[in-house]
């Protein structure tokens, strides 16, 4: 059987939307509280994380249980790269963080005096898994050393851990296009602004996804499946079929990933619904044969 771990790896989603999201304020002086978080605003990133709206920066944390830091780097990197289509440049370099070994990654735009910058890094956590943390903030000399001593706390924290002190958490409602999903008995919502999961006790999970544009739908899928060929480990089928979101018909990508005793279901897609952007994947339980009730919702075939 697939651990469940191995499909929980996401694409980078809510972490690249929060490198390239809203421009933040000037700054506003030096952080005096007492927590780096005070004030923030913290919303889940399904159930691998958080993500930290401030004052000052913006910022992610990620925990990905069974899944190498190598992995999560070298999928996480291709999302962004992918989404930046050339409007971004990279600088790659290795640091130490909380006494773990990092890889990092600086993003700013090309070309352009770019008010912000992200710096995004990936670590081991010893007998855990891969962890990836995020901060976004302006240029300027103190905002950037105030990133450095967030990403410094991020990884440094225990197990997805909870939420930094001082932060207040938010709770959304599943939220598709401007329609709210249910949760069916059994599963468990985790929804932020823009994205959410909804996960069940039999292993069957949606994920979606709103983006700023249609442009970057195709990404999102063809990374998807990417990302599942790669940590799933097993054979596999891929097609094309006809499908709707909403009743939009499209096409989805369907993996049938084939265990030795059984069989396991993937969709992906991504189209316009009601002119906002949409991406989904829905995963199938354990050896089910049907489209999980969660996806049902919004997932259809003709």
């Amino acid at each position: 059987m697939i651990p469940a771990a191995s499909l929980r790896l996401q694409l980078g989603l809510s972490l690249l939307l929060c490198a390239v999201g809203p421009a933040l304020p000037a700054y506003a002086g030096p952080d005096t509280s007492e927590s780096l978080f005070a004030g923030c605003t913290a919303g889940p990133l399904g159930t691998d994380g958080w993500s930290y709206e401030c004052r000052d920066f913006n910022a992610i944390i990620s925990d990905h249980p069974g899944i190498s830091a190598e992995i999560v780097w070298k999928h996480s990197r291709r999302t962004f790269e992918e989404q930046a289509a050339g409007r971004m440049k990279f600088e790659e370099s290795s640091a130490t963080l909380a006494g773990r070994k990092a890889r990092i990654l600086r993003a700013s735009a090309k070309g352009v005096q770019d008010p912000e910058k992200s710096t995004f890094a990936v670590l081991t956590v010893e007998g855990k898994g891969g962890r990836r943390v995020l901060c976004k903030t302006r240029t300027a000399p103190e905002q950037q050393a105030l990133c450095e001593r967030v990403l410094e706390k991020l990884a440094g924290n225990s197990w997805q851990a909870d939420p930094e002190a001082g932060a207040t958490v938010t709770k959304s409602a599943a939220i598709l296009a401007g329609r709210e999903l249910s949760t069916p008995a059994g599963c468990k919502l985790q929804a932020g602004d823009g994205d959410g999961r909804i996960e069940c006790s039999d292993g069957s999970r949606l994920d979606w996804i709103h983006l700023p544009e249609t442009s970057g739908l195709e990404a999102f899928v063809r990374n998807g499946v990417k990302t599942i060929k790669d940590v799933a480990l097993v054979a596999y089928t891929e097609s094309r079929i006809p499908c709707a979101i909403d009743g939009v018909r499209t096409e989805c990508t369907h993996l049938r990933l084939l265990e030795p005793s059984s069989r396991r279901d993937v969709y992906f897609v991504g189209t316009e619904v009601r002119g906002m952007a949409v991406y989904i994947s829905c995963i199938a339980g354990n050896s089910s044969r049907q489209l999980p009730h969660a996806c049902q919702q919004v997932l259809s075939f003709r």
